[in-house]
């Protein structure tokens, strides 16, 4: 997004109200569909202004090909269609141009490969007309292709192995693979035993002041454990007492520089430190410009401030003004309101809009 969008955009969510909170996901779909319904309302509104509009000479409107129950608008003349409503007459369709000597070569070859693959077509039809009549050697059968719905492809009765061409001797069963499949076999049983087992120690043991362990909300009947005065949540063991919650405007963050180590951001600056802060984070005003800049200052090119990761699906609105989101999207921060509005860009889309940051985690 250019400076000019990310400043207009800072402009929107400065003057949009206070974001939608997060701390109810039945609030959140019931915001979703009703979101939703509005824009398939709006959607239904023009297209009903749009029935109701004459149609520009040489034109009508016909059911969409593609989304059956959806209506188009078809030139009588050349038989074009297009989805939009047309503002002009429909041009007629004018004499084809001559045809060069170029072109009637390439017309040619055209027909003469169009020939070729009918007659490879008729050859393969033959064949599998001939081999379904054959009997098939010990061990092998005829089954669907579950790649290819309505081919048939043979089967391995010994191995499980498919092939889709004719087998020309009985099955057998391959003994390295064999082998290969029972090691991998045997490694993955011993895998998930040693995980049960040290499952069963971890659920044995006294958890340490201020944990408990609950059920994980990404994977039913297995559980994790929460930290009771932050209600962050963990996957492993804790081996400390809980900590206490951080003061107001920090947040634990893992560290960019050493994976695995954790260090403390301020929400509002970004800035991270690696000592345990003990203060609420400072907010940093904009400082002022300086004396000699110019009287009309250029837009700033649009910076990426942060990183997050969408928690929460979010319905836009106003598509034109806001930006859709599903869990898991990776959006590129851009700006921060304090009214909770940020500007951003979805990565998985390639939109840029205004989004509530109480949907979103910074990584």
């Amino acid at each position: 997004m250019d400076s000019n969008h990310v400043e207009e955009n800072k402009a929107i969510a400065n003057d949009h109200g206070d974001a939608p909170q997060a701390d109810d996901k039945a609030a959140i779909i019931a915001r979703n569909k009703a979101a939703l319904q509005k824009r398939k309302d709006d959607i239904a509104a023009k297209k009903a202004a749009e029935d109701a509009k004459a149609l520009p000479a040489g034109w009508k409107r016909v059911e969409s090909r593609s989304e059956p129950g959806s209506f188009v608008y078809e030139n009588i003349h050349t038989e074009e269609r297009q989805a939009w409503f047309p503002d002009v007459e429909a041009p007629e369709e004018v004499s084809a141009a001559p045809v060069s000597a170029a072109d009637a070569d390439r017309a040619a070859l055209i027909q003469k490969n169009k020939d070729a693959l009918a007659a490879r077509k008729a050859a393969a039809q033959g064949q599998k007309a001939t081999e379904a009549k054959l009997e098939l050697p010990s061990g092998w059968i005829r089954t669907e292709s579950r790649s290819r719905p309505g081919e048939v492809v043979y089967e391995n009765t010994v191995t499980g192995e498919r092939q889709a061409w004719f087998p020309d001797q009985p099955a057998e069963e391959d003994d390295a693979k064999s082998a290969l499949a029972k090691k991998n076999k045997a490694a993955l049983d011993k895998r998930k035993k040693a995980l049960q087992q040290k499952k069963s120690e971890d659920n044995s043991k006294k958890l340490p002041a201020g944990w408990k362990r609950v059920e994980s909300r990404s994977r039913p009947g297995e559980f994790v454990y929460e930290n009771e005065l932050t209600e962050e949540r963990q996957a492993w063991f804790p081996d400390a007492p809980a900590e206490k919650p951080l003061p107001e405007g920090w947040k634990k963050v893992e560290s960019r520089s050493y994976p695995g180590e954790f260090v403390y951001e301020n929400k509002h600056t970004l800035e991270r430190q690696a000592w345990v802060p003990t203060e609420p984070a400072p907010k940093t005003e904009n400082q002022a410009a300086p004396a000699s800049a110019p009287a009309v200052a250029k837009a700033p090119p649009a910076v990426v401030v942060a990183t997050a990761i969408a928690q929460y699906d979010y319905t836009a609105s106003d598509p034109d003004t806001e930006m859709d989101m599903m869990e898991g999207d990776e959006i590129d921060v851009e700006y921060k309101a304090p009214n909770g509005w940020w500007v951003g860009k979805n990565k998985r889309t390639m939109k840029s809009g205004i989004f509530p940051g109480t949907y979103v985690q910074c990584n």
